[in-house]
C-alpha cells in the first residue's frame, strides 16, 4: 500500500476488521459509509471480498513523493511549490523595492542638494536632472526660482553698491562745508569776540567735532556692512557732562531748558561711549524737534538691580499709537510732509545701541503730562 494511502476491512456485521488509518480518518471513512458524505479532497474505493468483507481505500489526487522519506519530509510537495512561489515573488518585491528606493533616493540627493545650495545664496550652479519625470518638474520649477531670486540679489546688490557710492560722495561732500565752518569758527574766537559769542563759538566748534566723527563712523559702516564697537570703561560724570554741553546747545536754538539728574551711584560704565552718546543725542534732537519753544526737556538717569537706564522727557505733543508700535522702524515718520527733514533713523539707530548693550529702547508717553518718555536701558555689566 503506498504510504499515502491507508485502508480499513469491514465484515459482513459493520464491524472493523483490520485498519491502518488513524482514529480522524476512520471516523471520516464511517461517515462515508453512513451517509455517503466526504471531504472535496478524500476520495474512496470499495472493494468487496468473497467472505463478504469489504476493504475500503482512503487516497487523495494530491501530488506525492514515491520516496517513502521524502513524503514524511514534504507531504504536500504542491504546497512547497506555492511557498516557494510566494518566496520568489516576496524576494522580488524586496529586490524591485530597494532599487527604486536607491533611485528615489539619488533623485531626492539632488532636490536637497539644490534647495539647499539656493538657501546659501549659492546660486552658480547647474541643477542636475533625475530619472524621474516628476522630480524633474519640480527641479524645473526650482531653477525658473533660482534665476529670479539671482536676477533680484543682483539688483539689490548693485542698488546696495550704488547707496554705497552715494553716501561716500555724500560724506565727503559735507567734509568741504564742515571744514569751511571750523575754520571760521577758529577765525571768531581769535578776533575777541564777547563772552556770549566764545560760548557760542565754543558750540559750532563742539558740534563740527561731533559731526566729524559721525561721518568718520558712517564711512566705517557704509564700508564694512556693520557698526564697529569699542567698548571701554569711562567716567559716568564725564559722559553726562559731554552729553548735557552738546544737549544745551541744541535746546538754545528754541530756547528750550535742559534739566540733567542723576541718581545713580556708579562712576564708570563699560560702554562704547561714542555710539551711546550719539545714540541720546538723536533722541535729545528728536525731542527738540516736537518740543514748543520755551518749553522744558528732562534727562533723567536711573539704575536698578540690573540696567542703567537714561530717561529723555519731552512736553512735545507725544506718541500716537502708530508711532509707539512703529517709531523704531528705519525710516518711519508719522508726518508724510517731511520730505527732506526728518527720516526716522534716530529712534531706529537709538535701539540698535541698546541692543549691542544688552538692554532695549522704551517708548511711551507721559501720564499725568503732555509729551513723551524715551529710555534707553543699558545692562550694568555688558562686558
Amino acid at each position: 500500500m503506498p504510504p499515502y494511502c491507508s485502508y480499513v476491512v469491514v465484515d459482513v456485521n459493520g464491524e472493523v476488521f483490520d485498519s491502518d488509518m488513524t482514529e480522524k480518518d476512520l471516523n471520516k471513512t464511517k461517515s462515508y459509509l453512513l451517509s455517503g458524505n466526504k471531504s472535496y479532497y478524500d476520495f474512496y474505493k470499495e472493494i468487496t471480498q468473497m467472505n463478504g468483507n469489504i476493504i475500503i481505500i482512503q487516497y487523495d489526487l494530491l501530488a506525492h513523493f514515491r520516496n517513502p522519506l521524502l513524503h514524511k519530509m514534504i507531504p504536500y510537495p504542491e504546497l512547497l511549490m506555492l511557498l516557494l512561489l510566494l518566496g520568489f515573488v516576496i524576494l522580488f518585491a524586496v529586490i524591485t523595492a530597494s532599487k527604486f528606493s536607491k533611485k528615489l533616493k539619488q533623485s531626492l540627493i539632488s532636490i536637497i542638494t539644490t534647495t539647499e545650495k539656493i538657501g546659501n545664496q549659492d546660486l552658480d550652479f547647474d541643477i542636475t536632472p533625475t530619472q524621474i519625470s516628476e522630480f524633474n518638474s519640480v527641479l524645473n520649477t526650482i531653477e525658473k526660482l533660482k534665476v529670479a531670486l539671482s536676477s533680484s540679489l543682483k539688483e539689490q546688490w548693485n542698488k546696495e553698491q550704488q547707496k554705497k557710492t552715494q553716501l561716500s560722495a555724500l560724506a565727503h561732500d559735507i567734509k568741504t562745508p564742515l571744514t569751511v565752518i571750523k575754520g571760521n569758527a577758529e577765525l571768531l574766537e581769535e578776533s575777541g569776540s564777547s563772552k556770549e559769542n566764545k560760548e557760542l563759538i565754543t558750540y559750532i566748534q563742539s558740534s563740527s567735532d561731533t559731526i566729524e566723527k559721525y561721518l568718520e563712523l558712517l564711512m566705517s559702516v557704509v564700508n564694512n556692512n556693520s557698526i564697529h564697537i569699542d567698548k571701554n570703561v569711562i567716567s559716568l560724570k564725564n559722559f553726562l557732562h559731554d552729553v548735557s554741553t552738546e544737549s544745551v546747545a541744541l535746546c538754545k536754538t528754541k530756547n528750550i531748558v535742559f534739566q540733567l539728574k542723576n541718581t545713580v551711584t556708579y562712576d564708570t560704565i563699560y560702554v562704547d561711549g561714542a555710539l551711546l552718546k550719539r545714540a541720546i543725542m538723536n533722541i535729545v534732537d528728536n525731542a527738540v524737534r516736537y518740543s514748543d519753544t520755551n518749553s522744558e526737556i528732562d534727562f533723567a538717569i536711573t539704575e536698578n538691580e540690573s540696567y542703567i537706564i537714561f530717561h529723555i522727557a519731552d512736553t512735545g505733543k507725544g506718541f500716537s499709537e502708530e508711532s509707539l508700535k512703529k517709531a523704531t522702524q528705519e525710516f518711519f515718520t508719522e508726518d508724510t510732509s517731511r520730505t527732506n527733514q526728518h527720516y526716522g533713523l534716530g529712534l531706529s539707530f537709538a535701539k540698535a545701541i541698546a541692543e549691542i548693550h544688552q538692554g532695549s529702547l522704551e517708548l511711551k508717553n507721559q501720564i499725568d503730562a503732555k509729551g513723551a518718555i524715551v529710555s534707553i536701558k543699558i545692562l550694568k555689566n555688558n562686558s
